[in-house]
């Protein structure tokens, strides 16, 4: 949820899962699902190409040399590969990845299979400059299987080139024109940003015969960022189409769901001109419960005779789940799916077909529609959504679907920002007529004026405003503080910052901006002079965090403009709460042992990159040595997959089967870990998946990861991605 920064160091992405109302009442519990190399959702995301030029001998393709100093060509041709197993120089690869070439020679680059580029190291394409000094840069554009490139090389020297979609997977290549003569090409690349890319480049100059520098890079803020996209890819398909811990769809014995998957699924699998979901019996959930056993109860099939990951072998322990449901654990995963689904229909011209990103995008927004009408409208055992109180938009608490029964029907200021986040999203999903909410027909229209859906008719447009206008009226900005924390403000403002831009109208855009200057000012009330914020969460840096972020994200609505005090709060948290020493936050500034839970590590991870992305502050290092150490070192994250896996690391993760239990652990986070500082070690101090918290931060880790640079529009800011691309 690849051909761009959808692929790890060494292997390309394979997709999410597949499969496709609306009550939770009396459900049962289904399988989940886990793999390795498909295990996300997960079908094989690359076509099988072994046909690459292997002119280097032994050499596989990605290593191999065309020509010599003494045998140099006039003409060449370099196929660009994505092949389906690592051969030792990854599996995105120019063959042969080193040509000697004439003056006035010509490359032709064929795509054999994929999505790539050729694309110079040059300042004109944002890369340093690797090619001989004073020459003009290259670049093909991403083409796909099929398309050729041409360049002639007129000037001699040593070029350096990448792939722009895999670039962090380490896929370059080298020219030698006529000698290799000192250069901007022949220097150690130190200066290229992707360790994977400077490590490649190392390896072909090494082949070329050209001695440099071996380039260590140290774990920075591609490292990090690369890994944040990974674990919150993981998290995410885990939760909705593998793991099972939840309320499946369709329900067992529902004869409406079962209608609509065998009416919508054909409708999917057509609109996305696949023949197959890309993963056998997958575990669709529609409504997460809110914690589980990550624990593998079988041996896993990650490929069955079809090629496909079989889900129904890698379910967890339903009977050690928590069965409930909350409007936090729906909302979180259903944010966090729909996400994806826009950046899906942001690369369809890119991303390979065997990756069915089409039909993914049909299925991510399917089970968020689902669970909204389960939720909010007409699936609980009370005539009205199974969260909700009567005939309101007020959320209760916990609901738990087997028994049909409301196990807290108290209202909560963070149960109610996190489906304001979520409703907001989705809904410019329907307003902006995104591909995977229009196809097929939508479950809820985008207004109120369609016929046939609700009686009284309802849309998307009306259930969010309504959300929006209920959280307004039940809980007054200092009753946020209140009832929970300042820590919930900073929330809050976050949902009002999302919420702004989707507002039905002026007047409900002005509500919002007028209630989001009322939460800043609980928090001007509560900050201290040196920008702490008071009456938060055990951990400060975490109210740091998203009290930071939620100023910053609140100040993109008209009328709201609070930058400043967001520029204190998150100046406290770097200035104050980073602990240099140890590559973590302190929980507070007399702390010597730091517990971070995955809704703390959220909070953080939003304030920092809330403070890069919008504020300009200088927090790139900050977050990678962060990351490394609290998720990578301490293990907020239990185990990672062969996607995102580097041996050369300083702290790896194990991989699922090796992460304990009898069958190995899903690639999830744990929901708490602790540092003591004085000893400098870490502990986790709570094993169990909580969805909530989880989800939470796989959302806040999307929006800094690479896939929120250049890959994704936005970065998590407001607004910033409504619209679909042209």
């Amino acid at each position: 949820m690849d051909e761009f920064p959808f692929a790890d160091r060494r292997n390309v992405l394979k997709a999410l899962a597949a499969g496709s109302v609306v009550s939770l009442a009396g459900c049962g519990s289904s399988d989940n699902g886990e793999g390795d190399a498909g295990d996300d959702g997960i079908g094989d995301s690359n076509e099988t190409d072994d046909d690459g030029m292997d002119n280097g001998g032994d050499h596989p393709p990605g290593a191999d040399v065309l020509g010599g100093a003494d045998d140099l060509q006039s003409e060449a041709t370099v196929e660009v590969l994505a092949l389906d197993s690592d051969q030792g120089a990854g599996q995105n690869v120019f063959s042969p990845a080193v040509v000697w070439l004439e003056e006035g020679g010509t490359i032709t680059w064929e795509n054999a299979s994929g999505s790539h580029s050729v694309t110079a190291y040059h300042p004109n394409n944002d890369r340093p400059n690797r090619v001989p000094t004073g020459v003009a840069s290259f670049n093909s554009g991403v083409i796909s299987e099929g398309d050729t490139f041409e360049y002639t090389f007129e000037e001699p020297g040593v070029y350096n080139y990448y792939c722009t979609p895999h670039e962090g997977l380490g896929m370059v290549g080298l020219v030698v024109v006529s000698e290799a003569t000192p250069g901007p090409g022949t220097e150690p690349p130190e200066d290229v940003e992707s360790s994977s890319a400077a490590d490649g480049l190392n390896q072909l100059l090494a082949l070329a015969g050209i001695e440099t520098e071996e380039t260590t890079a140290s774990y920075d803020w591609t490292e990090a960022t690369w890994d944040s996209y990974w674990y919150s890819l993981y998290n995410m398909s885990t939760n909705i189409a593998m793991a099972g811990n939840g309320v499946p769809f369709p329900i067992p014995g529902n004869d409406q769901m079962a209608t609509l998957r065998d009416q919508r699924l054909p409708a999917m699998v057509e609109n996305a001109d696949v023949e197959m979901p890309p993963i056998n019996n997958p575990n669709l959930t529609f409504a997460p419960f809110t914690e589980g056993d990550p624990s593998f109860t079988q041996q896993p099939v990650l490929e069955d005779d079809t090629g496909r990951p079989d889900a129904s072998t890698l379910a967890w322990d339903m009977e050690q789940s928590s069965g409930v449901v909350s409007p936090s654990s729906l909302a979180w995963s259903h944010l966090k799916g729909i996400t994806w689904a826009k950046n899906f229909q942001a690369h369809f011209d890119v991303l390979p077909e065997g990756m069915a990103p089409k039909f993914r995008a049909q299925l991510l927004t399917t089970l968020a529609q689902v669970g909204i009408r389960a939720a909010l409208l007409d699936g609980g055992s009370r005539d009205n959504g199974a969260l909700t109180s009567e005939n309101t938009f007020e959320l209760l608490s916990q609901y738990r679907p087997s028994e049909g029964v409301i196990e807290d029907d108290s209202r909560r200021p963070h149960h109610h920002s996190a489906m304001l986040w979520f409703l907001a999203d989705i809904t410019s999903l329907a307003q902006n007529g995104w591909f995977g909410y229009v196809n097929p027909q939508p479950l809820i229209p985008k207004d109120n004026d369609s016929e046939g859906v609700f009686d009284p008719p309802v849309g998307i447009q009306e259930i969010t405003d309504g959300v929006a206008q209920t959280t307004m009226e039940l809980f007054a900005p200092e009753d946020v503080a209140n009832q929970e924390s300042t820590r919930s403000v900073g929330e809050m403002l976050g949902a009002v910052g999302y919420y702004g831009p989707q507002a039905g109208n002026d007047d409900r855009r002005s509500a919002a901006a007028e209630y989001a200057n009322g939460l800043a000012e609980v928090i001007e009330v509560n900050l201290a002079d040196d920008g702490r914020v008071e009456n938060g969460a055990e951990n400060q840096a975490a109210t740091q965090g998203i009290v930071g972020q939620g100023l910053v994200w609140a100040s993109q609505l008209d009328g709201v403009d609070h930058t400043d005090m967001a520029e204190d709060v998150l100046g406290y948290l770097v200035d104050e709460l980073w602990d240099a020493e140890s590559g973590t936050f302190a929980s507070s500034v007399d702390a010597t042992t730091y517990t971070i839970s995955a809704r703390d590590a959220g909070d953080i991870t939003g304030g920092l990159n809330a403070a890069d992305a919008v504020l300009g502050m200088d927090v790139q290092e900050i977050y990678a040595e962060y990351f490394d150490q609290t998720i990578n070192r301490g293990h907020l994250q239990r185990a990672e997959r062969p996607q995102s896996r580097d041996e050369n690391a300083e702290h790896t993760l194990p991989l699922p089967p090796m992460a304990g239990g009898e069958f190995g652990q899903a690639a999830v986070y744990n929901a708490e870990i602790q540092y003591d500082s004085e000893a400098d070690e870490w502990t986790v101090t709570d094993d169990r998946f909580d969805t909530e918290q989880s989800l939470y931060l796989a959302n806040q880790e999307i929006w800094i990861s690479q896939w929120g640079g250049d890959f994704y529009q936005g970065r998590g800011v407001p607004g910033e991605s409504d619209e679909p691309p042209q």
